[in-house]
C-alpha cells in the first residue's frame, strides 16, 4: 500500500512536459511572415533596379545569403539573452528578414551551376511562404485554457508590472484571468498562488500608468473593424472577384487565341524560351494548361460572384465555400505554376488573391454570426 502511494505521489510530482502556446504567438508569426515577404520581394526589386551588383572584389563576393545568416544568428541570440517581451518582436522581424535573404538564393543551392534564376526557385520560395501562412492560420485558432496555461500567460503579462507599464485595463484583464485560474484549478497550491497574485494586484500601492492612446496599428485596426460590415465586405468581395475574374479571363483568352496561330505562338513564347522557362513540349503544354485552368477558375469566380451579388440567403454559405475552395485551389496549385513561368512579377496577382480570400473568410464569419 505504501509503495502504491509512493508511486502515485511521484506521478503527481513529476514534471509536466506538455507544451504551452506563448501569449501573442500569432502576432510574432505575423511579424515574421510580413518581414519574410518584404525581405524576398524587396531584395528582388533592389537587385533588379541596381542590375545585380557584386559586393566584394576579385574572387570574393558577399552574397546576401550571408546577411540572412547574420540576421538569423542575431535573432536567435536576442531571446536567449534578454527576457523582455519586445525582444520577441525584434527576433520575429529579424528572423523573417533572415529567412527571406536566405531562401531568396535557393536557386543556387539546388543547382550544380549555382543558377540564381533557376525557374523552379520561385515556386519553392512561394511554397515556403504558404507554409508560414498555414502556421499563422493554425496559431490563430483559439485554444482551451486550463489553469496551467492561463498562469503561463499571466506570468508573461506580469512583466508590465516590472516595467512600470501596467495600465488599469491590463490590471482588469489580469484579474479576470486569475479568476479563471482559481475557478478551474484542481490543485490547492495553484489556487493559492492565484489568490496571492490577485491580492497583490488589488493592493493599494500597486503602480499603474494612465491609459495611453492606442498604438497606430491598433487605431488602424479599430478603424477597419468599424467599417467591416456585411454590406461593405460583400461589396469588396463581389466587386473584387468580378474585376479579377474579368481580367484573368480576358488575359487567358488572349493568350489561348494567340496559341492557335503558329507565328503568334512563337512570338508569345520567345521570352519564356529565352529565360529557359519553356524547354520542350512538356513545359509548353504545361504553360497552355495553366492558362486554360486560369480561364476556368476566372469563369467560376465570375459566376459565383454574380450570384453572390443578389445576396440570396439560402445560397450565401454555399457560394462563399465555393469561392473559398476556388481561391485556395488557385493559390496552392495554379499560383506556384505561375511563379515558375512569370517569376516574381506574379507577386501582385498572388497578393490580390490573398486579399480576396481573406475577404471571403471574413464575410463568411460575419454571415454565421448574424
Amino acid at each position: 500500500m505504501k509503495e502504491l502511494l509512493s508511486i502515485q505521489m511521484k506521478a503527481v510530482a513529476s514534471p509536466i512536459r506538455r507544451l504551452i502556446r506563448r501569449d501573442q504567438a500569432e502576432d510574432y508569426i505575423l511579424i515574421l511572415m510580413l518581414s519574410f515577404a518584404f525581405s524576398v520581394s524587396g531584395t528582388r526589386l533592389f537587385l533588379h533596379i541596381t542590375n545585380y551588383p557584386k559586393i566584394g572584389g576579385g574572387e570574393l563576393h558577399f552574397a546576401h545569403v550571408l546577411w540572412g545568416g547574420l540576421f538569423l544568428f542575431a535573432s536567435c541570440l536576442l531571446p536567449l539573452i534578454f527576457s523582455n517581451r519586445m525582444v520577441l518582436k525584434l527576433s520575429a522581424a529579424g528572423s523573417g528578414i533572415g529567412i527571406g535573404l536566405f531562401i531568396d538564393e535557393v536557386g543556387k543551392f539546388i543547382t550544380s551551376t549555382n543558377d540564381y534564376f533557376y525557374p523552379p526557385a520561385a515556386p519553392v520560395i512561394y511554397g515556403f511562404f504558404l507554409l508560414v501562412v498555414l502556421i499563422y492560420i493554425r496559431i490563430r485558432r483559439p485554444i482551451v485554457q486550463d489553469a496551467r496555461s492561463s498562469l503561463y500567460q499571466i506570468f508573461d503579462e506580469m512583466q508590465e508590472v516590472l516595467d512600470n507599464d501596467l495600465s488599469p485595463s491590463e490590471k482588469t484583464q489580469l484579474e479576470s484571468h486569475l479568476d479563471q485560474v482559481i475557478k478551474s484549478s484542481n490543485r490547492p497550491d495553484i489556487t493559492r498562488l492565484g489568490k496571492n497574485l490577485q491580492e497583490f494586484l488589488r493592493h493599494e500601492d500597486l503602480f499603474l500608468v494612465p491609459e495611453a492612446p492606442s498604438p497606430w496599428y491598433m487605431r488602424i485596426k479599430q478603424f477597419i473593424d468599424r467599417w467591416i460590415t456585411p454590406f461593405y465586405i460583400q461589396a469588396f468581395v463581389v466587386g473584387g472577384l468580378i474585376a479579377w475574374s474579368i481580367w484573368v479571363m480576358a488575359e487567358s483568352v488572349r493568350i489561348l487565341l494567340q496559341s492557335r496561330n503558329l507565328p503568334q505562338l512563337i512570338e508569345l513564347i520567345r521570352p519564356l524560351v529565352a529565360g529557359n522557362f519553356i524547354r520542350g513540349n512538356v513545359s509548353l503544354e504545361l504553360y497552355i494548361l495553366l492558362i486554360g485552368l486560369q480561364a476556368a477558375t476566372g469563369l467560376a469566380l465570375f459566376l459565383c460572384a454574380s450570384v453572390l451579388f443578389f445576396r440570396i440567403k439560402p445560397l450565401l454559405s454555399k457560394l462563399l465555400n465555393c469561392i473559398y475552395f476556388i481561391l485556395l485551389l488557385s493559390l496552392t496549385i495554379l499560383t506556384p505554376l505561375l511563379f515558375y513561368f512569370d517569376q516574381f512579377s506574379s507577386i501582385i496577382p498572388a497578393f490580390i488573391q490573398f486579399l480576396l480570400l481573406l475577404g471571403t473568410i471574413k464575410y463568411n464569419s460575419l454571415i454565421r454570426q448574424s
